[in-house]
């Protein structure tokens, strides 16, 4: 039974070992190849595990896409839920900070940039990547509110995440016209955010802990 044990955890860890490699080929296939031109037997010869194989793990390649995408939207949350250590004088200076973030992030991962906001990304994908988007909404929202008291609006969540399906789509319409995030783009990305926050809450904001007016 012992022997058996141990087979079947050394089997798991090769599997789990194949896996990454693929996802990893996968990774690298995105930064010079369109998404819609890269197929699973392509990922697996890059990865040099056979073919045969890389159908146990994944079904086809829109499957290899939506491990990547999962991977992907961890890590764009794990970078906007860092703290902010700039000084703000307002809201909205962190909703700018947060944005120059996603700009940066989809500036060195060219897979999220395909994946997640490029002219080729799949409507299951991006259904996939619009519940990562409610999260970073509520993220969004937590800075502001760590150090902010924004009003008691209805929805507020809600708000958050549509202002970041606005910016979302700033950064797709980038890589339409010129297939990356250009610093023009992102700097309508935070305006259009902002602007749209702007109509629900105010310019100034009181700060957390700050005595209150007599």
């Amino acid at each position: 039974m012992a022997l058996l044990g141990t087979r079947k955890s050394s089997l798991r860890v090769r599997g789990i070992a194949r896996r990454d490699k693929l996802l990893e080929a996968a990774r690298e296939l995105l930064k010079t190849r369109e998404m819609d031109a890269i197929s699973l037997g392509d990922v697996a010869k890059l990865a040099k595990v056979p073919k045969g194989s890389a159908y146990h793990f994944y079904a086809n390649i829109v499957d290899v896409y939506a491990s990547l995408v999962a991977l992907h939207d961890k890590d764009l949350q794990s970078l906007m839920s860092a703290a902010i250590r700039k000084p703000v004088k307002n809201w909205a200076e962190i909703m700018e900070i947060l944005l120059d973030r996603a700009a940066v992030f989809y500036f060195r991962n060219p897979s999220a940039r395909q994946l997640l906001v490029g002219p080729k990304t799949l409507p299951e994908l991006k259904m996939r990547d619009r519940q990562n988007d409610v999260v970073i909404g509520k993220v969004f929202e937590d800075h502001v509110a760590a150090l902010f008291v924004l009003p008691p609006l209805p929805h507020r969540s809600d708000i958050f995440f549509r202002a970041v399906e606005i910016a979302d789509l700033m950064f797709c319409l980038s890589m339409l016209g010129h297939r990356e995030i250009t610093e023009e783009m992102t700097s309508e990305a935070k305006r259009a955010a902002i602007a749209y926050l702007s109509s629900y809450i105010p310019a100034t904001l009181p700060r957390k802990g700050a005595p209150k007016g007599r």
